[in-house]
Formats: C-alpha cells, sequence, structure tokens
C-alpha cells in the first residue's frame, strides 16, 4: 500500500477548508507578480486590484488557478480509475476537487519567501494524465518529483529562516534551528542517522535528521517518528510521546494496549501474558520484553536488538544486518535498512503499482480498494482482511487501521492518526479544531488554542 509520506505532504500543501473566497491578489499577499509581455494590458479596478489582460481578452492563470488545475487533473484520474490519488471521496470530479478547496493554497503562497513554479505544475499534470492507476493507487501524487515540488522556498544555503508549512528554504536545504532558536539556517542535509546514532538528547527521526528529545509536558513531533526505529522516542528517558505531548511513562503491570509503542518506557514493553491467548486490551501490561526464541507479538514486544519474527511463528530474533537474509516483518532489519528481495539493504524499495481491488475483496496482501472503502479487519486479530465500507466524518477510524495505517482510512476527509483516529475534514485557518498539536484536522496541520494555525503562525517567532 502507498506511504504515508506523499499524503503527508499533500496535505500539507494543499489546504483543504470550506472557504470558497477567491484567493488574494500577489499585491495584497505581499508576492511577486508575474508579467506576460506580449500584446497585454493591465487595469486597476476600483478595489485597487491591478488585473493583466492576454490579447484574447482572457486573464492569465494565476497561482493558485495552476494549483487548482493540477487538483483537478489528479481528481480526473481519480474518478476514471475509481480509486483514491488525493483523497478516499466517492463522489463526481467537483465533490473531490471542492474537497481539497485548492483555493485556500493562497494561505501558503502568502508565506515570505515561498513561490510557486509554474514548470513544475504542467510536469505534475503530464505525469498523472500518463499513469496507470495501478501507479497513482500506489503512489498518489508521488508519481513524479514535480508533483511534491511545486511550492518551494527560495531562500539559499546559509540565510536565515523561519521554517513554515512549507519550508522558506530551497529544495534540497533545511531549515535547521539551533538550541531551538528563531530563525535558523538554511543547511544542506547531513547524512541520514540511523537508530540510536543520534545520542542520548537526540533521536533519528523519519526524515533521517536528528531531533532534539522534548523534555516531560513539552510538545513532540509525531511525524518525525519512524516505526521501523524500535528503539528511538521523541521524548526524554522517562517520558513518551501521546497526543503529541511529552506525557510519563507507565509503571510496572499498567494497562498498556493503545497507549503509544514507547509507554512502558526503556527495558520494558507491552506485552501479553500469554501471547497464544490475546483476546482483550486488558491482556496486555507493561513487563519485561521478551527475550530471543520467546513468543511475541509485535517487534516492540522484543527485547533491545530482536525483532518479532512471524515467519517463525511469532518469535523473538535478532535483527538484520546489511546482505543478511530478512523477511517482511516490522524491525526485521536494523534501522535505516530495508529488507528488499530477501536481504537486507541501505536502499528503500518503491512501492510502484499495487492492484485495483473491488469491494469484498480480500486485500491481506496490500492492493487498492475503491473509492469509498478501506481495507478492514474481519476479526479482533486481523487474520482476514476485506475491502469494505470506509467510516464518514465524524467516526472512528481506528479499527480500520490495523488492516491498513493509511490516512485514507475514511470516505471522506482524512483519518486523524495524530489525534484520536477520527475521521475530520482539515478546516481552515481559525476554525476549530478538537485537540491543540499535530492533527489532520487543520490545513497547516496544527491546532493552538482550539483554532487552526494559518500558515504564517507555523514559522518560527522571533
Amino acid at each position: 500500500m502507498r506511504s504515508v509520506l506523499p499524503i503527508l505532504f499533500l496535505t500539507a500543501l494543499l489546504p483543504a477548508c470550506t472557504d470558497t473566497t477567491p484567493a488574494a491578489s500577489a499585491t495584497e499577499s505581499g508576492g511577486d507578480t508575474a508579467t506576460e509581455t506580449s500584446d497585454d494590458s493591465t487595469s486597476t479596478g476600483s478595489d485597487g486590484e491591478t488585473s493583466t489582460n492576454t490579447s484574447d481578452g482572457q486573464d492569465p492563470p494565476g497561482d493558485v488557478d495552476r494549483v487548482c488545475d493540477l487538483i483537478r487533473a489528479a481528481c480526473e484520474r481519480q474518478v476514471a480509475c475509481g480509486h483514491a490519488v488525493v483523497n478516499n471521496n466517492p463522489g463526481d470530479v467537483d465533490a473531490c476537487v471542492a474537497q481539497q478547496q485548492c483555493e485556500s493554497t493562497s494561505d501558503v503562497l502568502a508565506l515570505p519567501n515561498v513561490e510557486l513554479d509554474p514548470d513544475a505544475i504542467q510536469t505534475c499534470i503530464a505525469a498523472l494524465e500518463a499513469t496507470s492507476c495501478g501507479e497513482l493507487a500506489a503512489q498518489g501524487l508521488g508519481v513524479d518529483e514535480a508533483c511534491q515540488h511545486y511550492l518551494v522556498g527560495t531562500l539559499g544555503a546559509g540565510e536565515s529562516c523561519h521554517g513554515g508549512s512549507v519550508s522558506d528554504c530551497a529544495p534540497g536545504l533545511s531549515c535547521v534551528f539551533t538550541d531551538d532558536t528563531c530563525p535558523g539556517t538554511c543547511t544542506a542535509p547531513a547524512p541520514a542517522c540511523s537508530e540510536g546514532s543520534c545520542g542520548p538528547a537526540a533521536f533519528c527521526g523519519s526524515n533521517g535528521e536528528c531531533q532534539r528529545r522534548a523534555e516531560l509536558g513539552a510538545a513532540c513531533d509525531e511525524t518525525l517518528i519512524d516505526f521501523t526505529n524500535l528503539s528511538d522516542d521523541p521524548c526524554a528517558v522517562g517520558a513518551h510521546c501521546a497526543d503529541s505531548v511529552c506525557v510519563a511513562d507507565l509503571a510496572a503491570d499498567a494497562a498498556c494496549w493503545g497507549e503509544g509503542l514507547h509507554a512502558c518506557g526503556p527495558g520494558a514493553a507491552c506485552v501479553c501474558a500469554d501471547p497464544d491467548a490475546c483476546e482483550t486490551d486488558a491482556d496486555f501490561t507493561c513487563g519485561p520484553p521478551r527475550a530471543a526464541g520467546e513468543p511475541c507479538n509485535m517487534a516492540f514486544d522484543c527485547a533491545e536488538g530482536l525483532y518479532c519474527d512471524f515467519e517463525q511463528g511469532g518469535r523473538c530474533a535478532a535483527r538484520k544486518g546489511l546482505g543478511e537474509a530478512c523477511d517482511d516483518s516490522v524491525g526485521a532489519c536494523l534501522h535505516p535498512l530495508t529488507c528488499v528481495d530477501g536481504a537486507c539493504d541501505d536502499e528503500a524499495p518503491i512501492v510502484t503499482e499495487v492492484p485495483l481491488l473491488a469491494e469484498g475483496e480480500r486485500c491481506d496482501e496490500g492492493g487498492s480498494c475503491p473509492l469509498g472503502s478501506t481495507c478492514t479487519c474481519d476479526d479482533a486479530n486481523c487474520t482476514d482482511q476485506h475491502c469494505a465500507a470506509a467510516p464518514g466524518l465524524g467516526e472512528s477510524c481506528e479499527a480500520q487501521l490495523k488492516a491498513d495505517y493509511t490516512p485514507f482510512a475514511c470516505s471522506q476527509g482524512l483519518c486523524d492518526v495524530f489525534a484520536g483516529n477520527v475521521c475530520v475534514l482539515p478546516a481552515a485557518a481559525g476554525e476549530p479544531c478538537p485537540v491543540d498539536g499535530f492533527t489532520f484536522a487543520c490545513v497547516s496541520l496544527i491546532c493552538v488554542g482550539g483554532e487552526c494555525a494559518s500558515a504564517g503562525e507555523t514559522l518560527c517567532q522571533e
């Protein structure tokens, strides 16, 4: 199934909200205005806005219009394929486009030092039109690099930056903050980190960079958690990340099911006393991790350096190094290695195409369920999975995540994997949001004081 990363990127760059007000002009937002130089003429309206007319009497497309053209192209392919590309909405093209609300891209374009690349838009649209349905179902807007880099920062290496929902640094650079002070500096990425390589005060994030661990009570960034990294945690020793906040680890013998991967703390695991008879949530408590050869239910049950080998009936086994034989069990290879064709490799494979399934078909071995449905467990142990109707807005999507961990587990909007696992429709800046911190309930992915933050409010403050 499709990686979550392209979906997260899409959510950050293509806001979905209920505001249909036309985007502000480049003059109002502080951006630059591109002027065409044929036989065009300009005029100023009574509201002070400047418009440019082409020789055929038509206004040239603005940046927001270009983004909306891309979204419409993606939605046309989604409807034609009958499988999710930008959302899981089973409606027509207009319904698909409306859910994305591409007009609110103006909020991102109003950020300083961020601009749109029109050539990337056209390259992306061409790629969408030329790509098969199986490839689109697997990759979404990850089918072409241009689809992920049409909104780009303009600052060069060494320049001061403020981050933001779209980085103000040019592609290939990151806004790096020293001791959490603002502004940061646009910096070329260091070599990718690995599990345990960042020292006791930092962890290796999903972006391949060492990230400072947050203290108890401080915010933690769940988007940076790499689930193949079995030991690193975004919070300081004695705490774990829950709903985007570092909270105290659970005590020995405490009930732990659903409390987070590292809720029991270092040297402990959320385990079932009898791995062959785990029927209820209450069967899982904090206790010593499993040793090599002992039965397990998941990778995090096992002691340091071990993983749960499901091909051997669910037994803890030593994790494998580069070139060693492996299977598809989570954590089989030492992070950041990946199991490729039965051997641990330092190049992660990309799922380029998946089978297109029909509602009711089995989805145990992957594949894309049709629009409005999602891969769903048939029983508590999730041994059988079929494509079934996806939950709607406001409904829980937690059960569906057991079969396929994707924000597309809802028939509309997104499954808020950061906050409560409920189906939400991302809202515009200033609109109410249920949980402070990281959330899919907001276009900006950030909820502050019960309201969705604007793209500008995601910039660091000096």
